[in-house]
């Protein structure tokens, strides 16, 4: 088989390739750089069948141009510096895995990494990334770096953006990189576009912070004021870790105390809010003048609170028994992030049918703008005759309830003017009449005797 070797020596020597095309590697081809030889490539695709293999301190591949431009092949690719020099957002598609040994240096482009790994091993970094110019992806593609990490203080591997500082040895770590957005974070939401895989030989009881910096291009569209720390072990549920500091300007949230990492992201945490239910009056329905009563405060916030009732310090659930009299709850609703919501509402448990908030009219006659209603014999053990007068000879409705508030009868389109019996069927009790006739409303009270 014939070999095409090329080989780039010295620190001023370069090659050059210009226009949109392909440098391509065949099987069997070789590139070989030594000192600071430089292989600058112009819109050009790398097609690597060959072997590309830069090593430490020898070579240099600088992209520039401003039109977008893959790296692809069956060959593993290891580049000593990758220089990222394009223009606007033209960007280098990675389409196979790729190594780099010292850095990657971004001044202008984007580095895409679909699907595939770009590894910094131990010695490798990123230098210079910035909004404009950096490494993304929306498929499932990652950074990875490792290093040891003892006793770590702001140990930053690869300069990826996850900077450690522990008290324990770490011993052997990897970490990873990824953008693809993770999915079931804090309640509906979803987080930014950034996430590390942290992976210690040792990650038990570390006792670790832990700071992730980010770019405003990676917030998808979250407030920067409200972003926290989850962590997920399956990637599935989702824990709040929280925040002790962020830095809007610099672009990193912090979190203390890691006892172990996990898949770790940034995503929307905000403080609870709560509104309780409306005071209640209720008829006791338990011997002992007790009441069985049902209640639900709602809760607002990011991840959704939980809700705890109190009647002093004592915990109660929904439906609690009441004794007589008013009884004050307090509601509060937490999620890890503070401050608390707290609301209160009273239950009232009375003897006896409970009070209706009503117009209670002790007349036999009402008389509104017009419209009257008598009604006789009132009280009565038998039934009741109502007389309906109005100037007015639009229909009526005239509607009956008792004095929990249940309607007993409605009829609609009565004429005016008439006379009617009610009541033949009523149990001994208190019931209110209410005679309407457009704007014109008129109520009587009726009382129902025992024989």
């Amino acid at each position: 088989m014939k070999k095409i070797i090329l080989v780039l020596v010295a620190s001023v020597c370069s090659f050059y390739l210009c226009s949109q095309g392909t440098l391509q590697l065949t099987a069997g081809a070789t590139i070989q750089t030594t000192g600071n030889a430089y292989i600058i490539l112009e819109n050009m695709h790398i097609v690597n069948n060959g072997s590309l293999q830069q090593t430490s301190g020898n070579g240099i591949v600088k992209l520039t141009g401003d039109l977008n431009v893959n790296l692809s092949g069956s060959s593993a690719t290891t580049i000593n510096q990758l220089l990222m020099a394009k223009s606007g957002s033209a960007s280098l598609n990675l389409q196979s895995n790729l190594s780099v040994v010292s850095n990657v240096t971004f001044s202008g482009g984007l580095l895409n990494l679909n699907n595939n790994i770009l590894d910094l091993a131990s010695t490798g970094s990123f230098i210079g990334e910035s909004e404009v110019s950096r490494a993304f992806t929306t498929g499932t593609g990652y950074i990875q770096a490792t290093g040891i990490l003892n006793n770590p203080s702001g140990a930053n591997l690869g300069n990826l953006g996850a900077a450690i500082t522990s008290n324990t040895n770490l011993g052997n770590t990897i970490i990873k990189r990824g953008h693809k957005v993770q999915t079931g974070v804090s309640g509906s939401n979803n987080s930014i576009m950034r996430y590390f895989d942290i992976i210690p030989a040792n990650n038990l009881a570390l006792k670790a912070t832990l700071r992730l910096y980010y770019f405003d291009a990676e917030l998808n569209s979250l407030p920067e004021a409200s972003l926290s720390h989850w962590k997920s072990a399956n990637l599935i549920n989702w824990d709040l870790m929280g925040a002790d500091s962020r830095d809007l300007i610099a672009n990193y949230v912090e979190r203390k105390t890691y006892g172990k990492f996990d898949r770790i992201t940034l995503a929307t945490a905000t403080a609870p809010g709560i509104t309780c239910p409306a005071n209640q009056t209720v008829s006791a329905n338990i011997n002992g003048c007790k009441a069985s009563v049902s209640f639900a405060a709602t809760a607002t916030g990011s991840p959704t609170p939980s809700i705890i009732y109190k009647i002093g310090n004592t915990v109660i659930t929904s439906p609690y028994v009441f004794s007589k009299g008013t009884t004050t709850v307090t509601a509060t609703a937490s999620n890890g992030i503070l401050p608390d919501a707290s609301c209160t509402f009273t239950v009232t448990v009375v003897c006896g049918p409970a009070p209706v908030t009503r117009a209670v009219i002790p007349q036999e006659e009402i008389v509104m703008d017009g419209l009257s209603v008598i009604a006789s014999p009132n009280p009565s053990m038998h039934y009741f005759t109502l007389n309906i007068k109005s100037g007015d000879h639009s229909p009526v409705t005239i509607s009956i309830t008792d004095v929990l508030g249940r309607v007993i009868s409605i009829q609609s389109n009565v004429a005016s003017n008439t006379t009617l019996s009610v009541g033949h069927e009523f149990i001994p009790g208190v019931y209110f009449v209410q005679v309407i006739q457009g704007k014109q409303v008129a109520q009587l009270k009726l009382v129902k005797q025992r024989y």
